[in-house]
């Protein structure tokens, strides 16, 4: 199931203390697609210093993605991810509130949801409609759930008597099979988050792909040639693992059956002779290429992959290990090669983005700060007043924006 993200909203998660909104409904523009009436972005970009809440943002989606696919199966007496702003006396035990608003296919839906450490405190579920009106489906405070339209059945009436104070009513219903639940399940799961430094967590989802797809591997060939990496093809060889590597595994568990070989990925680079003339191709093992080619190999697979099937994709630390031109190339697919409308929603440092004037819309970049009592905001810059084609990277820097660290001299 396809879905667009129109809007997403956290109060009371970690460092946001105030509600957060970001938005991708901007005016139309090269920027955009149309969307139910709406002109949505396909990229926008967070920017901010560290540990001012731009990994948070994209942790508080992926803790409402996690809810909406799995607190069906939270045993009873289980405790939720209650991650709550711990440096003010009012939130110590006030709930914490996330919110959706997005499009399956032809229609829009707002769902939101609270909870404390131990229950569901509201869960509510809406249509929009074209005149802007909500269309109940789902309320509920408590244990107090009312069911409308598309729940309106016997079935729905019955999970609803069987959903523990743990559980969100959306999630229970979707495993008895409610074609709506159901649906809105599998657009969740369409939005993909990848988070932190480490490309490993999804590298294996590239390197399966590369493996198993051959259209995917030929484009991914592609853009490792066009970004520059001097790779002339690859493939997946098996590979034994070292026997010391394998005594460290039987130590760690010694009834484990663990594989005796690893798939790697191997490239052919050109080969030259003393006088520059090519005599064959040498062959370089993945594990010996350099940080920013495998970084840009694990994120291929992900990026290939909601390009082609209209999903949505959230990248931490966007910009970590790759040149510039390598995160404007990356955005360049979503903008100019993106025939199905995915989206894309990354946290960077890489002002050199803020620089192409005529490549973005001020709509595109958002910005996190830290206040001095430790909660963060979140803000677009499309809030000031200003040309379009300001350079924005320079205001930025000189802190005309905000979102910039506050670093004492070392004199």
């Amino acid at each position: 199931m396809r879905i667009s993200l129109i809007e997403f909203s956290v109060e009371n998660f970690k460092i946001f203390k105030k509600r957060a909104t970001l938005s991708t409904i901007a005016r139309k523009s090269s920027h955009t697609f149309e969307n139910n009436d709406e002109n949505l972005l396909r990229t926008s970009l967070i920017y901010g210093p560290n540990a001012s809440g731009k990994s948070t943002l994209l942790q508080a989606l992926d803790v409402m993605k996690g809810g909406i696919l799995n607190s069906a199966n939270n045993p009873s007496g289980a405790m939720l991810p209650y991650f709550n702003f711990t440096l003010s006396e009012e939130t110590e035990t006030a709930p914490i509130f996330w919110e959706a608003i997005f499009s399956l296919e032809k229609r829009v839906f707002k769902y939101n949801f609270s909870i404390l450490k131990d229950r569901v405190i509201e869960e509510n579920l809406f249509g929009i409609l074209s005149d802007g009106k909500e269309k109940k489906y789902i309320t509920r405070k408590e244990n107090n759930i009312e069911l409308f339209e598309d729940f309106k059945n016997k079935d729905s009436e019955d999970v609803k008597s069987k959903t523990r104070k743990e559980v969100l009513f959306l999630s229970a219903v979707a495993q008895w099979n409610n074609k709506l639940a159901m649906e809105i399940i599998e657009g969740f799961k369409n939005i993909n988050i990848l988070q932190g430094p480490n490309s490993d967590l999804y590298g294996g989802f590239s390197l399966n792909l590369f493996k198993k797809d051959a259209d995917t591997k030929e484009k991914m060939l592609n853009f490792l040639k066009r970004a520059d990496f001097c790779i002339s093809d690859g493939v997946v060889e098996k590979v034994k693992i070292p026997e010391i590597v394998m005594s460290q595994l039987r130590a760690l568990n010694s009834k484990e059956n663990y594989p005796e070989t690893a798939d790697v990925v191997v490239f052919s680079h050109k080969k030259f002779n003393s006088k520059n003339e090519q005599i064959g191709f040498q062959k370089i093992n993945m594990s010996d290429e350099s940080i920013g080619t495998k970084k840009f190999f694990d994120v291929l697979g992900p990026v290939i992959d909601t390009i082609e099937n209209g999903k949505v994709l959230l990248i931490d630390e966007f910009d970590n290990s790759l040149h510039p031109l390598l995160t404007k190339f990356i955005i360049d697919i979503f903008e100019k090669s993106n025939p199905h409308n995915a989206q894309l929603i990354a946290t960077t440092h890489d002002t050199s983005l803020l620089s192409y004037k005529d490549d973005f819309d001020k709509t595109q970049f958002w910005f996190t700060e830290k206040d001095e009592f430790g909660a963060a905001k979140l803000f677009s810059l499309a809030e000031f007043k200003m040309r379009n084609d300001t350079e924005f990277s320079k205001k930025y820097l000189e802190g005309r924006f905000g979102a910039l660290p506050f670093i004492e001299s070392t004199n």
